[in-house]
């Protein structure tokens, strides 16, 4: 008997790692940090459907949107990194500098960035403001007379994209009336009634008002006009600034999550991204899509940790 035992020890030991376990083996969890129903939510559920289909196991999407995202990003750092967790990301540098959380970008492995959505710069429709460089101009000589909406918190991609706009532009960002509400859509409506002079959102937050003359849409922070609202012009069109600006979303492990498995992730990701179902159902619902590999990712990931908790800085958020 002791001999057969060893004699199996030594010939399981010769077998390669793949001959016990082929990754996905068991269900795969996507963390979403944001409630259902948001596009957050909606983008990993799309995601979802086909890396089910790809890899044979269920993915399933687990939404925890407590504490403004703190509880879901910290539960893509701490998982173990061993492929049966993963998790949608957005722009988290704000959390640390704001007191919130202490999440870096080596708190995890970037596998690939699917989306951006550009910001745009609102103001209602009776504002003495035609463009946007006359709206700067007038900000940047008198900041402190002007309130702007920053939808839900301070830090969040919107008022952090025209944050950085401005002191681009020579702001004195010390005096800047940033004002904390409840979400882009109540922030539109009641700038609508008077209570803002400029909603930083996405276009098509404020589509429906654009549409019904109430709110002219100035700029979109992007590189090219969107196909649903081709009246808006871009930044650089505006003002000669090449600024991308806005809100991403991207796919992540946490730390030492395999190059295997990553590389894996990647690629599947890269095949659904490209595929004309995936694009046109990411059109149809109003989301912007761009692709970076995993080590592009990274590089955007850094430098938006940078930028972002510069202009916290400056904000005094």
């Amino acid at each position: 008997m002791k001999f057969w035992t060893i004699f199996a020890g030594a010939a399981l030991a010769t077998l390669p790692a793949a001959a016990f376990a082929e990754w996905p083996e068991r269900p795969v969890s996507i963390v979403v940090p944001a409630g259902a129903g948001g596009g957050t939510d909606a983008t990993a559920r799309m995601l979802s459907e086909r890396l089910q289909s790809k890899f044979g196991v269920p993915f399933n999407v687990i939404n925890q949107g407590q504490g403004g995202g703190v509880v879901g990003i910290s539960t893509i750092k701490e998982a173990d990194p061993d492929g049966y967790t993963i998790g949608v990301i957005y722009n988290f540098a704000h959390y640390k500098p704001m007191g919130q959380a202490d999440f870096n970008v080596d708190d995890f492995t970037p596998i690939a960035q699917y989306n951006f959505d550009p910001a745009g710069f609102h103001v209602s429709a009776d504002n003495e403001w035609s463009t946007i460089t006359e709206a700067l101009d007038a900000i940047k000589a008198a900041p402190a007379d002007y309130s702007i909406s920053c939808g839900g918190g301070c830090g969040g991609s919107w008022p952090i994209a025209l944050a950085t706009l401005l002191n681009e532009w020579g702001v004195d960002m010390g005096q800047v009336r940033m004002i904390a509400g409840q979400g882009a859509a109540g922030a539109l409506q009641d700038m609508v009634a008077g209570g803002f002079d400029v909603v930083p959102s996405s276009v098509p937050e404020a589509g429906p008002l654009i549409e019904a003359g109430r709110v002219k849409g100035l700029a979109v922070f992007g590189s090219e006009r969107l196909a649903a609202f081709p009246d808006v012009p871009t930044l650089k069109e505006e003002t000669g600034l090449d600024n991308s600006l806005g809100a991403w979303r991207g796919v992540v492990g946490p730390d030492g999550l395999s190059d295997e498995i990553a590389d894996q992730l990647e690629a599947a990701l890269a095949e659904i991204v490209e595929s004309e179902d995936w694009q046109a159902q990411m059109t149809d619902r109003g989301f912007g899509i761009e692709w970076k590999p995993s080590d592009a990712f990274e590089a955007f990931m850094r430098g938006e940790e940078e930028t972002v908790r510069e202009i916290v800085g400056i904000l005094g958020l």
